[in-house]
Formats: C-alpha cells, structure tokens, sequence
C-alpha cells in the first residue's frame, strides 16, 4: 500500500521541564500562539504511588482516591494544559519497584508487570475521565515511550532473541483494556518507538514492530503467534534524523524522516491482517522529534537551514500519512545544564519564551515549494489548522513580493497546490493569521549530523 496524506495535521510539543516549571502557564500559551493543540505530558507512574520494593499492604492501586497516591504536581500540569486550549496525551512511563519483574537493567524500565501497570492506568484514566470536579478529561493515553530502547525498557533482547516486542505487547493490551474500561472513547497510543536498533541495547524500529504485530516484511500473519493480536488506535514513532527530512536510515530497520512511508506501509497491512484491534480507522503520529541548532550548539543545525528543515519535515510527515507531530521541546536547555538546544525558542534565563527561533515561525505556519520544470508545487498548513484563504507570494529581484496564486485552503487548514510560473525568487505564503517563512527554489547544501542533539 502507498501511503496517502494525512487530511490533516494537527501540531504540539513535549516539554517536561517547561511544563512542569514555574512558568508552566507561559509555556501552555506559547504552544498555542505557536499553532500547536496538543501537549504530550509525561506522566512518572514512580512519582506518585508508593515506594519501596514491595506495594504497601492495603493499597488500591486501580482507585485514584487512595490516600497514598501523590498527583497534586501532575493535577496542576494537565489542567494547566486544558485552561491553555491544548488537548493533553498522557503518556506514562517509569515503573516503582515493585511493579517490576526483573533486577535487570535501569530501574523504572525493568520489565514492568503490565497487570500493574493496567491497575495504575486505569486510576489515571478515572481521575481524568471528565467526572472529577476541578480535573479536565484527558482523551489520549500513551503507553510507554520508546519501548524498543533500553533507557526506557530493559532487557531488550533474550539469549539473543528479541524480547522486547513481547513484552511491550501484554503492556500495551492490559493498558488499553484498563483506560477503556473508564471510557470506550478514549484512545490508546502504542509504539512512540526510538528510531535507531543497537546490539544488545534496542531492537529495530521495524523489526520491533514486526515481532510486536506478528507480521513479516511481506505483510503476512506469522504462524507462531497468529492468535495474538495488539489492541491501540494510533501508531507512533519518533523519526529523528542525522541528515535532513528527506534522508534515510542507514540500516534497514532504521526509520528517520525518510523512512516513515516504509513503517506507514507496514502498520497499513497489520490493519488489512488483522493484526490490530480498534473501533476506528488506525492512525500514524509522530510524538517526538527535533534537531538541536546551531546557535546555540555548534554541533546543531545551522539556524537558517534549521527552519528550512522543519518546515521540510511537517511536509515529509503529511505526505507519509502523519497526522499529528509533536516537537520535542519549546525552549533550549542551558548549555551547561543538558544535551537539548532543540527548543523553538532560546533559552533566555527567565521562562519568558521571548527570543523565538526561526524555527517558531516555520513551525507556526510550515510552507515549502519545489521547482519542476515550469510548474511548482506549494505545500503547507495555516498557522491555526483552519480554512483560510492563502497567498502565494514569489520575491523580485528588488525585494518586494507580488502574488502568484490564491486559493482556499481545506477545512484543517492545509494546502497542496501546482502552479506554472517561470520565476525564480523565493516564495512565501500569506493568510489572514500570519505569514509564512520565505522558501527558496535553490535547494541547500545537504549536511550530515553526529548526533540530532548536536554535542
């Protein structure tokens, strides 16, 4: 199956420390004046139950009115979010001791009981079901992040066998039963896979989702475990890339950017299969990615190309059947305090989010155009995701800009358009809400990354 666009494109960002910090408030509205409806908030299933090696004799874990239970810091975070506009995904991660199975590997990721974890996410789901005075509904549940690496689940491998796929499947089917049981609608997001396998430490993005859905590369059922099928409604991945949107995976199993029409591909036959139980069509998201820049980080991205590269990037996802894509970060991390400069905005100190990126406005309103032969193809999404009218505008050789082209966007606010023009000046696009960047016709020098997160 080729895969089709996306009919929309809906936008968000993950931020623990943003959101989690003084300025939470600040941060929420930013996402929003940045065009984004969604937050992915990261909730530590060991920060708010009990310690210690064993469960505390007594505890309920599937009542979140249990008085040992700890969720005053993540009330405040989700209904922050929901007073900003933003529509939360809740995706829990790191188990408490006594929830684990193995003392092998990272605590938090040492293979978690997923009878434990559906107790604990069933609580969740009930406490931000919509009935709790004070506390918003919360729709979209992600179970687990990144399963197939081994900061998150360990051990990934057994006597040199995949173990991880497995595993992450009785999780995953035991989390969906338990928020479903709250509510029928709500909807279960499975995978947010790493994209890179390593020996011994992460298995294949591909690989993990061939064993985890029992199909082969062909996209047929395997014999060995045809009766066991994988209960979500939307697919994720988290596409980072050491080259630009277009560039493959060096490995096979790989997936970057370029690679997600081979995993849409691949989730489209388990649906024909069978191989995935949901009452809606299956969707493809993307709930992390990023490049760091360059300033700050001089490894990173060079700014200006940087901006190019987002852009080029939401239209690589749509394009491959993505439907919503989360960036991760909204502000840099210090430089001498973490790995992360990958932020649409710089770090100015004070939690203000005063000092956008280029990268904010690409972000805001992506646009890109290419050139073939005499006809060119404009792309992109109005800031807000909604139907405007659309502007494409080509620059003289003075400066100025004249219109080339105008047209209606569709209902979620996106275009793709062909148009002869001989010109050879950026173009750009202007709605009612804002303006988009300029996109050059000449193509940049392509450029090869050690690292997503530059250093």
């Amino acid at each position: 199956m080729t895969p089709v666009p996306a009919t929309r494109l809906q936008t968000g960002i993950v931020d623990p420390d943003a959101f989690t910090g003084v300025s939470a408030t600040a941060a929420f509205a930013r996402v929003g004046q940045s065009g984004g409806s969604l937050v992915r908030l990261v909730l530590f299933w060991a920060n708010v139950v009990p310690a210690g090696e064993t469960r505390p004799p007594g505890f309920d874990a599937a009542n979140h009115l249990d008085p040992l239970y700890r969720w005053e810091s993540f009330d405040r975070q989700v209904t922050a979010a929901a007073n900003g506009g933003l529509q939360p995904i809740v995706a829990i991660q790191l188990a408490p001791a006594w929830a684990e199975t193995t003392a092998v590997g990272i605590p938090g990721t040492r293979l978690p009981s997923p009878q434990e974890l559906a107790l604990f996410a069933r609580a969740a789901a009930s406490r931000y079901s919509g009935t709790l005075a004070g506390l918003p509904r919360v729709r979209h549940w992600q179970a687990w992040n990144e399963p197939n690496l081994d900061w998150f689940l360990t051990p990934q491998f057994e006597r040199g066998a995949p173990l991880s796929p497995r595993w992450y499947r009785g999780m995953v089917n035991e989390f969906a039963a338990a928020v479903k049981s709250v509510r029928n609608d709500n909807l279960v997001v499975a995978g947010g896979t790493s994209p890179f396998g390593a020996p011994d430490r992460a298995v294949a993005p591909l690989r993990f989702m061939r064993e985890l859905l029992c199909i082969s590369s062909a996209g047929q059922v395997r014999q060995d475990c045809a009766g066991q099928r994988v209960r979500f409604d939307i697919w994720s991945h988290h596409p980072y890339s050491m080259s630009g949107p277009f560039r493959q995976a060096a490995h096979p199993d790989n997936v970057s950017l370029g690679d997600l029409p081979e995993m849409r591909r691949l989730l489209a036959a388990a649906v024909r299969a069978g191989r995935i139980l949901s009452d809606r069509p299956v969707e493809f998201w993307v709930t992390e990615f990023s490049w760091d820049t360059s300033p700050p980080d001089s490894h990173g991205v060079p700014i200006q190309l940087h901006a190019r590269w987002v852009s080029e990037a939401f239209f690589q996802m749509w394009r491959s059947g993505v439907s919503a894509v989360v960036w991760f970060r909204l502000s840099d991390e210090p430089m001498s305090a973490g790995s992360f400069q990958s932020g649409l905005h710089f770090d100015d100190g004070a939690g203000t989010f005063t000092r956008p990126k280029p990268a904010w406005r690409a972000f805001r309103f992506p646009f890109v155009a290419y050139r073939s032969g005499r006809t060119i193809r404009v792309w992109g999404r109005t800031p807000l995701g909604r139907t405007e009218v659309v502007t494409v505008e080509m620059q003289r050789q003075n400066g100025s800009w004249r219109s080339v082209t105008r047209f209606r966007t569709s209902r979620s606010g996106i275009f793709d358009r062909r148009f002869a023009s001989s010109g050879s000046g950026s173009l750009r696009a202007r709605s009612a809400s804002g303006t988009s960047l300029a996109f050059s016709q000449r193509r940049p020098r392509d450029i090869t990354l050690e690292n997503p997160f530059g250093r």
